[in-house]
């Protein structure tokens, strides 16, 4: 009988299995995060501590009694397995709240701004709000909205400025346009003057006059005679 295998089947069994995610980067406890697992390991000592097994015999006197070694050891287990199950819980809370890193970073918070009023109160001592006249409080206000505005402003002169630069460019090519047609009507102008000086010039010599006879000579010699 032939194989009903799937093609998708066969390729999940020959396909590679995923490898393992790598493991979460060790971070260095600061001092906070120190503080707090003391805290942890010494209330978890006491609790232990209080769960002596002097105690815990006294719950179960015919078995401490009859058999305390098998009693000792059951507590012994008891006490050990809680001991093991608090750490487990304590660092599964601490790994998914990240609370190692926050703790970290606040004392860098703390630690920076400790340096800041160093650094303050070193340089000079800060003036009261309180103490400031209006007119500084009022600047101190208006300050952040005037700088928006001045903002605002300088990109509108700016575009402004770009827009001039742009129409400038549009006017020196527009007079020197006017300029070249100027300069055109100009030698016009002077060839046309000299034209008419010209054509004064010949009808007063009468030159104009010969040749309008010598023309009207030639067309009368031109036209054909009637028979």
């Amino acid at each position: 009988m032939p194989s009903t295998t799937q093609p998708a089947e066969r390729d999940a069994t020959m396909s590679s299995p995923t490898p393992p995610p790598p493991p979460p980067l060790q971070i260095s406890p600061g001092a906070r995060a120190t503080a707090l697992q003391k805290v942890f390991n010494e209330a978890l000592k006491h609790t232990l501590r209080t769960c002596s097994y002097d105690n815990f015999a006294a719950c179960f006197p015919t078995p401490a009694q009859h058999c305390p070694s098998s009693l000792r050891a059951l507590w012994s287990q008891m006490t050990q397995k809680m001991d093991e199950l608090a750490r487990s819980e304590f660092d599964d809370i601490l790994r998914e709240r990240n609370v190692i890193p926050s703790l970290n970073e606040l004392d860098r918070l703390v630690a920076d701004a400790k340096k800041r009023k160093a650094r303050a109160t070193e340089e000079e001592d800060p003036i009261p709000p309180h103490t400031l006249p209006a007119e500084a409080i009022l600047a101190a206000h208006l300050a952040p909205f005037l700088a928006q505005q001045q903002s605002q402003l300088n990109a509108k002169i700016q575009t402004a400025q770009c827009e001039n630069a742009a129409l400038m460019e549009t006017i020196q090519a527009q007079r020197e346009e006017i300029r070249r047609l100027v300069d055109g009507l100009e030698t016009m102008v002077e060839d046309l003057e000299a034209a008419a000086v010209e054509v004064e010039t010949a009808v007063r010599d009468g030159r104009v006059a010969r040749d309008i006879d010598e023309m009207e000579r030639e067309l009368l010699a031109a036209r054909p005679t009637t028979s």
